[in-house]
């Protein structure tokens, strides 16, 4: 069925491309215009404050921590920069042709390479869409519907100002093994992709025109990896996934608001047993205030399903004031696992001023905490270097270690932000 969708789909947008052709020998043609705009930061950092310790009990009742923080410069300096291709062409029945390609200057990993298979390839975002009285289809490497629809008005991603909570806070203080991290939160990369898959993955997805307020979207996944370009290899991937979503938008008095929902689900691999043979899926809510006098509070909630992360929920909030050239955000994010008692919170306050066109500077305080799963440790046989490091440090040679990794931590960011 969801191979039919595809199909169906992909029929349709062609069938609109040509429709209305025959009286383009009647009109002057212009050729495609192509536009290139760029958003460059550099940011200085300190670490406030950092704690990196593993507690461990033995089962003669004896218990201890160990230190896993590793010592790290106190200042770091980091850039991020994208810059955009953009295509944009307007047909001679009056529908809209836009396309972008994005690239990444930052995306190389430790060995100073690019690592597409860990998404870090240089091109982030490749897409042509289509576009007119009927809404859009969109074609190729870009965020799902649920995505593209919600994450504008859920909790810190509709509220940060400066860095963004999620992406940048385990930047500086990494999260305990098996939370999630960054990604441990409402609707990703709402981030519903990293619970459900798709990514930046080539796709096909519907979004509607609004009709009085209403809005619905649609996407169909091949694969849950990177644009790799390449037919799915169902036996090794979680594929043919659908995202959808559903949204409304209006206002009461001087008061706006948007609410909206979204889901993902993918199948699981066709060769495989356990959890990478299971479907995994994700849901999500979100919701918008804007208030007059330039206030902004928003909220999201997920409950995912999914093999990689496990079963849990993640809820966030944020607020955001905007007077003239300054910024104010305050903003937090809390997710567990339901049945490994990892957790990830972090909480961030920010400040932004816009300094001229284009140009602005923040500062950020972010602050979290993490707990990893509880994990075991046999003593006599070192079953792994965690647990012989933990066994070494507490002098044991038999018995069994249960522990458990905790990470937190604070950094203070300021930087400047250069959109071209």
């Amino acid at each position: 069925m969801r191979k039919q969708l595809m199909a169906g789909t992909a029929l349709v947008a062609a069938a609109m491309l040509v429709a209305g052709g025959a009286s383009a020998q009647d009109k002057k043609m212009m050729k495609p215009s192509l536009t290139v705009n760029a958003a460059h930061q550099q940011v200085i950092s300190g670490i406030a404050d950092r704690s990196q310790k593993a507690k461990w009990s033995h089962t003669d009742g004896t218990s201890g921590e160990i230190s896993t923080e590793v010592d790290t410069s106190a200042i770091d300096v980091r850039g991020n920069t994208e810059v955009h291709f953009n295509g944009s062409a307007t047909l001679d029945n009056g529908m809209k042709i836009t396309a972008r390609v994005a690239l990444e200057g930052q995306s190389h990993t430790s060995d100073g390479k690019p690592s597409p298979a860990n998404g870090n390839d240089q091109i982030d975002e490749s897409w042509v869409a289509v576009s007119g009285s009927f809404g859009k289809i969109i074609l190729g490497s870009d965020e799902n519907a649920a995505v593209q629809m919600l994450i504008g008005m859920t909790g810190a991603w509709a509220t940060n100002v400066g860095q963004n909570l999620h992406f940048n806070s385990g930047e500086w203080i990494p999260a305990a093994d098996g939370t999630g991290g960054g990604r441990f939160h409402v609707m990703h990369d709402a981030r519903i992709r990293e619970h459900g898959g798709g990514g930046d993955g080539e796709k096909i997805t519907y979004i509607s025109p609004r009709f009085g307020g209403f809005q619905v979207g649609l996407s169909y996944i091949p694969e849950e990896e990177q644009d790799d370009n390449r037919l799915v290899d169902i036996s090794g991937v979680h594929h043919d996934g659908l995202a959808g979503a559903a949204s409304y938008q209006g206002k009461f008095g001087d008061v706006g608001f948007a609410v909206g929902g979204g889901m993902i689900s993918m199948q699981g691999r066709e060769d495989t047993t356990g959890a990478a043979g299971e479907d995994k899926s994700s849901w999500g809510l979100a919701g918008r205030l804007d208030f007059g006098g330039g206030f902004r509070v928003a909220v999201g909630y997920e409950q995912w399903t999914s093999p990689r992360v496990l079963e849990g929920s993640v809820v966030e909030a944020g607020v955001r004031f905007v007077s003239g050239a300054n910024q104010f955000s305050l903003s937090g994010t809390h997710g567990e696992k339901e049945n490994d008692a990892a957790q990830y919170t972090a909480v961030g306050a920010g400040y932004n001023r816009v300094l001229g066109p284009g140009v602005s500077w923040h500062a950020n305080l972010m602050v979290t905490r993490s707990e990893s799963a509880v994990g075991t440790a046999d003593c006599s046989v070192a079953d792994s270097a965690v647990g012989a490091a933990a066994c070494a440090a507490l002098g044991k040679n038999s018995g069994t270690l249960t522990g458990q990794q905790e990470n937190s931590g604070a950094v203070i960011t300021s930087g400047i932000t250069v959109r071209f």
